[in-house]
């Protein structure tokens, strides 16, 4: 009569086998992370590239480029914000109908025009940004709606005082003509005498122009970008010469420099490895640049006529 046996694993083999299939998620996990992380920053890249062809698009059929935000009063007040940049530029990215159904008539926030502000638009958010599928109320100007988030802000220009002094502020624009090498592709119309840009105007070269780029906070997300909402700051913004302007973190770029917060609210900066920051520029590209770029490298590029010498960015 045969003795019949039953192999198996061990309770130690069992543990030894858990052990090493932890091992190797734990050796792969990383790799997987920095995959997608690769693939979210490559649709983030596709995202400018679109936007800029859109602007390129719009410039051909208006021989302009759009404003970066039409104002139309001396001071911040949102009852004087009209169009911007981004929603200019929505029958260009297949978006008509959005486009549309905003009335161009009225001021931007207003009950009309709200549903618009309110649309998320996917080529206007970046996958690595935070936050981006809730609506939200800002912090300053329309507190009292919520709006939808974006992750992109047009370059304004080039800060001309030594803390303050932007192209997106109504109250500064009485001096704005005495800085015009300052200005930059998308800065704000309506006042101070100052019209919308074209391609040709750009005499420190294409190639050498930020056109729109990131902003992304992993803190104090009323503080963020929202694409469609033309007060200010919103979605416009300033490369500055402080590296603290290029912190992906509202609150950490504000305790830093001393609670001047009007910086840190046109500040450009991302959540991507290695706090690369891209940007689309002047002639169509997408180009990732280091936060830790010189700082007066990155001012020069955020003007089209400043006459700077660009070169190694």
């Amino acid at each position: 009569m045969r003795k019949s046996s039953h192999e198996g694993f061990t309770l130690v083999e069992l543990l030894v086998v858990i052990t090493i299939i932890g091992i190797l998620i734990a050796l792969l996990l990383p790799a997987v992370q920095a995959a997608r992380e690769a693939a979210r920053r490559a649709q983030c890249s596709n995202n400018l590239k679109q936007i800029a062809l859109a602007m390129h698009n719009y410039h051909a059929a208006n021989q302009c480029l759009p404003p970066g935000g039409v104002h139309t009063g001396t001071t911040n007040a949102t009852g004087y914000d009209l169009i911007n940049w981004a929603i200019s530029i929505l029958p260009f990215l297949e978006q008509g109908a959005l486009f549309d159904a905003y009335d161009c008539d009225l001021v931007n926030t207003h009950a009309d025009n709200q549903p618009v502000l309110r649309t998320f638009v996917p080529v206007m958010i970046c996958p690595s940004d935070n936050g981006t599928r809730v609506l939200q109320k800002p912090q300053q100007g329309p507190t009292s709606v919520d709006l939808a988030p974006g992750s992109y802000k047009g370059v304004a220009g080039k800060r001309w005082g030594s803390q303050n002094g932007y192209w997106d502020y109504p109250p500064y624009y009485e001096t704005s003509q005495s800085h015009m090498k300052t200005r930059g592709a998308l800065h704000m119309v309506g006042i101070g005498g100052h019209d919308v840009e074209t391609l040709d105007g750009m005499r420190d070269g294409t190639s050498n122009t930020l056109l729109v780029g990131e902003y992304h906070t992993k803190t104090d997300l009323p503080r963020r970008t929202f694409w469609a909402c033309t007060h200010s700051f919103h979605n416009l913004g300033t490369p500055q010469i402080e590296s603290y302007t290029r912190i992906p973190d509202f609150t950490e770029c504000d305790t830093i420099n001393g609670d001047m917060f009007w910086q840190c609210h046109r500040a450009f900066a991302s959540l991507h490895s290695g706090g690369v920051i891209q940007f689309a520029l002047g002639d169509g590209s997408a180009r990732s640049i280091n936060p830790n770029i010189d700082g007066g490298l990155f001012e020069d590029l955020a003007t089209i006529a400043g006459g700077e010498v660009v070169a190694g960015f």
